[in-house]
């Protein structure tokens, strides 16, 4: 008996370090077992113990039974409330590289409600190679909403691993904006280049990229993509992702938009001025903050007047909420703008707090038709006011709907040191 006890964990040895596969099999089928006892454990010693031996003996399971592991841990993750045992199980799933594993943890790491959690699925995405990426292309395609194959493919991005490029560059041609505009900031994030929306160019940079790696034999600096965790990258500021609104390029990274939707402009002006809105923002890098208002009579604010990142979330809401903005009656272009501005004192002060020093001046862009029918102030009232404003930090931009000109905009965009454009009547 005492022979046998020790032939056994003997056997069980050679099968891990390189037996026969029927043994293989075997090794396979008791990690199986052991994992659903342990799951079904209260003791989460036994339950974290059962887990991180499938990460540990992964390389050691067929691939059917790492298909069986992957969806016993993906079915007790949801479950599960320990934070350290949920971590361990996120490391296991992407040890197992399989697609039931690999999506889980790609989910994980961008909606997971624990942050130490989703910082750990995070990191082993950033380690995931060859299996990773053709993963993430298939959940990619599969995926319907815009905004979250958005998401993902900025978190291809914060991998910063080269193999990607032909893809995202690939994915340039997407129908939707906020892909394209995703695209095009993961792959700067990769390639430290800023050829905007030009995938022939970041296709060339891979194949170079592929020559000036090393042959076998040879020694020497690579960035080839590595396995294991990853770490978590530096934030990428977006350098050419610079789209129009009404002719106007926006460069700046703090923007605010004020627009006049009252009844002089007319629905088709308050319709069109919607859609630059939209198609200018959701081309936006994440980095960029941005806040919107919304006014006749009175003001309409999106976000309650913060600024925030134009992530893909945010730009998908600013849809949804201009769907449920009603044109007013009449304008009040003056007060308007100095809301405005107090959104970018806000940021201002908050950037200061945090001990940020803003790199250029924010961007203020009002739109309307002029015509500033509420309180009728005079003009030189309203350079009075203008005068003694501080804009020196502030660049104001004023587009003028419906092809007649105003001094009131012009006055603006003089004081604010920024364009003054009239655009024709559709």
């Amino acid at each position: 008996m005492p022979l046998l006890r020790l032939l056994l964990p003997l056997a069980l040895l050679g099968a891990l370090l390189g037996a026969p596969a029927a043994v293989h099999a075997d090794v396979g089928a008791d990690v199986l077992a052991a994992l659903k006892r342990g799951l079904k454990s209260k003791s989460p010693e036994l339950k974290a113990k059962a887990v991180l031996d499938v990460g540990r003996f992964a390389g050691r399971l067929s691939p059917a039974q790492k298909k069986t592991a992957a969806a016993q841990l993906n079915k007790a993750f949801d479950r599960e409330s320990e934070t350290e045992i949920r971590r361990t199980m996120v490391r296991a799933l992407a040890l197992l590289k399989t697609e039931n594993g690999w999506v889980p943890v790609i989910n994980a790491a961008l909606t997971d409600r624990d942050p130490k959690v989703r910082s750990t699925a995070r990191l082993e995405v950033f380690g995931g190679r060859g299996d990773l990426l053709e993963v993430m292309q298939g959940f990619i395609r599969q995926e319907k909403s815009a905004s979250y194959r958005a998401r993902l493919v900025l978190l291809l991005g914060d991998r910063r691993k080269p193999d990607a490029v032909p893809y995202l560059a690939d994915l340039l041609g997407d129908k939707k904006r906020l892909v394209v505009a995703a695209a095009a900031e993961a792959l700067e994030a990769i390639t430290g280049q800023a050829f905007g929306f030009d995938g022939a160019k970041y296709k060339l940079w891979h194949a170079r990229w592929m020559k000036s790696l090393p042959k076998d034999g040879e020694t020497g600096p690579s960035v080839a993509p590595t396995e294991g965790p990853g770490k978590e990258p530096e934030p990428h500021v977006t350098r050419s992702l610079h789209p129009d609104f009404y002719g106007l390029k926006i460069r700046s990274k703090d923007v605010v938009f004020v627009i006049d939707i009252s009844g002089s402009v007319g629905s088709g002006g308050v319709g069109r001025a919607k859609q630059e809105l939209v198609q200018a923002v959701e081309l936006l890098g994440s980095d960029v903050h941005v806040s919107a208002l919304f006014f006749s009579d009175k003001i309409e604010y999106w976000q309650k007047g913060q600024m925030v990142p134009a992530t893909p979330e945010n730009k998908e809401n600013l849809v949804f909420f201009l769907r449920g903005l009603d044109p007013g009656k009449r304008t009040d272009v003056f007060t308007a703008f100095n809301a405005g501005l107090r959104i970018l004192d806000k940021r201002a002060t908050h950037l200061a707090e945090q001990g940020i020093e803003r790199k250029e001046p924010a961007t203020l862009i009002a739109v309307s038709d002029g015509q500033d029918n509420m309180k009728r102030v005079p003009l030189h009232v309203i350079e009075e006011r203008l005068d003694r404003l501080d804009l020196e930090r502030t660049v104001v931009h004023s587009i003028v709907l419906g092809g007649k000109p105003s001094k009131l905009m012009q006055m603006l965009a003089y004081y604010g040191s920024g364009k003054y454009i009239v655009v024709p009547r559709d």
